[in-house]
Order: structure tokens, then sequence, then C-alpha cells
């Protein structure tokens, strides 16, 4: 019997477990190892905040799921792993800390035979920004606890509106960033677009001024530079915003609050700062990655074979620097760890440019770590896949996906009601001509409303392990 540990419990390693539970059943051990005791899906949070959905009705439990699939459960806090053993013990092992009753800051160390890294973002990491006797009600949207506080206080806001005279001052809303933050995911946007719907349902909408600071980002994910698709999805973006009235302050980042003023200044940093004043605050956190510390048996650290100069975990992509100076960047193909193949790294985790050890990276700016939510699935069945095979001997039934087929990179949805032209997604496609070339497609209405809104409940569905889950579309 073998041991398959992964660490992390969000989109990528909460698929994984699931998966290769179901396809090895009881003959190997598959053990979760996650500080938190729920899976939620990260999309949900800013309907939370807006009181659009219930924290219940989006997050699973995960000690009971794990029970019912037969996954083993440590909730605590991957500390260190030890990929050659640790002291008189060869067995590769992952040392953990747990942090759920009984066993609250007990430490323990966990064998493997195969070792799933998932574990995306620090997310108690992102405060936020600085602040100085702050007074402004302030909601990080990507954390769970933050975002129900969140709606708190956008519903207190919603009350002082409705008890006070129509002609009193406008509130304001800001939401924004504090750096360039991750391409791929856009908590701060859907958020100022559920605003925007929960206002306009109250028939105070006219009486907010709702401001949004976008950090210079677009709001994509691409593997090379594209300036003509990034400049597009700016566009389309920038068209949804002057349609709601959103008042967006283009290349503007957010950097400190004093009091109830709020201090913002180019994403640049290449100008003076600027205030407004605000009732409330809401932050899309930057984001920081949780690089684990890697140690050989006698203690020396071992990090820089598993994870790149910015806390990503190496895996085997590739970058080639072409004439120009454009970097393009091979997507992983097995996302094992070039020294330790029976590693694997999933999710936010992985290094999407890393290049091979002990090779130097001559560009000045630092890169930005990729949200790689959308591409999840595919990473989890292409290792469940990869680990299946080798433990059963058995040789793979299905060709391997490739993450540049991924196709959908932007995709919201802001309303609960049954019938809703507030929909909004974006693909890349191809044009069709004899030099086919990536263009971008943007769906608006019912249509998109229903596309994201059915992708969202399959998402529960599957981390949910209903009947069937396995069976559906990544």
């Amino acid at each position: 019997m073998s041991r398959i540990v992964v660490i992390g419990a969000g989109m990528a390693g909460h698929a994984t477990a699931l998966g290769l539970k179901h396809r090895l059943g009881a003959d190997h051990e598959v053990i979760v190892v996650s500080p938190g005791a729920q899976w939620i899906n990260p999309d949900s949070l800013p309907h939370i905040a807006t009181g659009l959905q219930s924290p219940e009705h989006e997050t699973v439990a995960l000690g009971s799921l794990y029970r019912h699939k037969g996954i083993i459960y440590h909730q605590g806090l991957a500390r260190t792993v030890y990929p050659r053993g640790y002291r008189d013990d060869p067995r590769p092992q992952v040392e953990i800390t747990f942090t759920g009753s009984p066993l609250a800051r007990e430490t323990a160390r966990v064998p493997y035979d195969f070792l799933v890294v998932a574990t995306g973002h620090d997310i108690d990491r992102v405060a936020g920004i600085p602040s100085e006797g702050t007074t402004i009600a302030t909601c990080v949207i990507d954390r769970l606890d933050s975002a129900v506080a969140g709606e708190s206080e956008l519903r207190r806001l919603i009350s002082e509106l409705q008890d006070s005279p129509p002609g009193d001052k406008p509130r304001v809303i800001a939401v924004g960033r504090s750096a360039r933050g991750m391409g791929g995911y856009y908590g701060a946007l859907e958020y100022a677009l559920a605003v925007d719907g929960v206002l306009r349902s109250e028939g105070l909408r006219s009486r907010v001024q709702l401001h949004f600071f976008d950090a210079g980002r677009p709001w994509l994910y691409l593997t090379s530079a594209n300036p003509e698709m990034e400049e597009a999805t700016r566009e389309a973006v920038e068209r949804l915003m002057e349609r709601f009235g959103i008042l967006l302050h283009r290349g503007k980042r957010l950097t400190s609050i004093n009091g109830t003023r709020l201090r913002y200044v180019s994403a640049q940093g290449d100008d003076a700062p600027e205030e407004i004043a605000c009732d409330l605050l809401a932050i899309e956190a930057s984001r920081v990655l949780t690089p684990l510390a890697v140690k050989s048996p006698a203690g020396e650290d071992l990090s820089a074979e598993l994870y790149d100069g910015w806390g990503r975990f190496r895996v085997d992509a590739t970058r080639e620097d072409r004439a120009g100076g454009e970097s393009i960047s091979g997507l992983p193909q097995t996302f094992r760890n070039p020294t330790f193949p029976k590693i694997f790294g999933i999710g936010s985790a992985i290094a999407l440019d890393a290049k091979a050890v002990g090779e130097t990276d001559s560009r000045q700016e630092v890169p930005e770590p990729s949200q790689t939510r959308d591409m999840a699935h595919l990473m989890s069945r292409e290792v469940t896949a990869q680990i299946v095979s080798e433990l059963t001997e058995e040789p793979r039934s299905d060709t391997p996906e490739n993450l540049a087929e991924m196709e959908n990179v932007l995709s919201l949805e802001w309303d609960y009601s049954l019938f809703s032209l507030r929909g909004f997604y974006a693909e890349i496609g191809l044009t069709k001509s004899k030099e086919p070339k990536q263009t971008l497609i943007v769906h608006q209405g019912l249509f998109a409303y229903w596309s994201v809104r059915i992708e969202r409940f399959l998402e529960r569905y599957r981390a949910k392990g209903h009947p069937l889950w396995w069976l559906l579309p990544s």
C-alpha cells in the first residue's frame, strides 16, 4: 500500500484528493493536510461579502466529507518537507503542526510515497494595506471571515442611507488592490459589480459613489506578452464599468489609510499620493505565496531544489527567450519537481515559467505569480492520472491534457435572480484564417449569466463529492 499526501485543500488540492481516492479505492492511502476545516469556492467570496450568497451554501466541511470518502484528514499546517528522510528514518516525510483540537499545536511527521503540494497563497498574510487610526470599515474580499464581516458593514451603510434624507452628501465605497495582484482572480471587480446590484435593488445607487482602483492589472493570464489582448481586456472591462457608473481609477493602487482618508498612487509609483474620503473600503489583497521549508536529514536547507527565487514551486515548465526580448513560457507537462519526481506542484503554488535549477534570471522586473484557479481541475486530473498509472502499472487510457488549451480567462456573474442581463465572461478564441490569430471574445447578457452560474453550480457539486461528480467536465 502506498501513501499519497496532499498539502492544501483548495481548488486544486481538494479535487486531487477526491480524484485519487475515487480511482485508487482502499488499495492506497490518501492523506490531506490543511489548516482550515472548510473548502470554499473563492469565486463566491464577493457574493458573500455583499449578502448575495450565504457562507453555509458555499462552504464544504472537510472532516465529514473526507471520512465519508475514506480520506485521512489532518487539520494542520505543513511546515517542513524532508524529501530525503529525517535523521535515521530514510522515508521522505512532511512535518506538520496541528491546528484543530484536540491536537492543536502538537507536531507530527507524515511519511509519503507521493507528495502533492497545492499550498496556494498564505491567506493569513494578506491583511490589506497599512492604516493609521483607521475609521473606515474595511473588508478583505479574499478571506471568508472578513467577507462575512464586510457584509455586515455594507448592510449597516445601507441602513444609514435609508434613515438619512435623500439630499445628504453621497456616500463613497472604494474597491481595489494594494499591489498589482494576480492575473486571473477577479474578486475586487466582481465585488464592485455586486455592490452596484445590491444598491440598485435598494433604490440607493444614486446616493453612492463607487470607485474602483485596478492597480494596473488587465485581468488576463497569458503565457507571453500580448499587448493587443491585454488592451482589449481593459477596454471590455472599462465599458462594463461605464455601463454601471463605476468610477475607474485606471493604473492606480491603494497605499494606506489615515482616518477616513484613503491614499492611492499610480501602480508604477511615479507620482505623488492622492486621497479620497470613503465610508467603506473593500480590498482584494496582495497574494503571498507559501513556500515550505525543505531540509535534508541533517537539517541542511534544500529549498532551492523545490522553489524558485520568488517562492514558487518548481515544476517542469520552461521559458524560451526569443529575439527582440520576448519571453515565451512553456506550460508544465507533468507538474513533477525536476529534482524529486515523486513530488508534484499544482495550483497557484507552481512556477509556470520556472527555469531549471541553477540557472540565473537576468530580468530586472520580478514577475507576478499567476492565479491558476481556472486551471486547477486540469492540473488535478493530470497529476491524478500520473500517480494512478504509476501505482497500478496500467497504461493511461486518456490523452494528457495541455494547459495551453485553456480558453476561459475571465468570468463574472453577480445576480441571483432567475433572469439577469448582468452576466459577463471573456474567452480567448482563434480567428478563422490561413494564419490563425488569438483574439478576445466578450460575452454579456443572459447567455453569459447562465453559463457562469451553471459553471459555479458544478464547482460546488464537484467539491461536495455528490454522485457521479468525477464525470463532470473541467
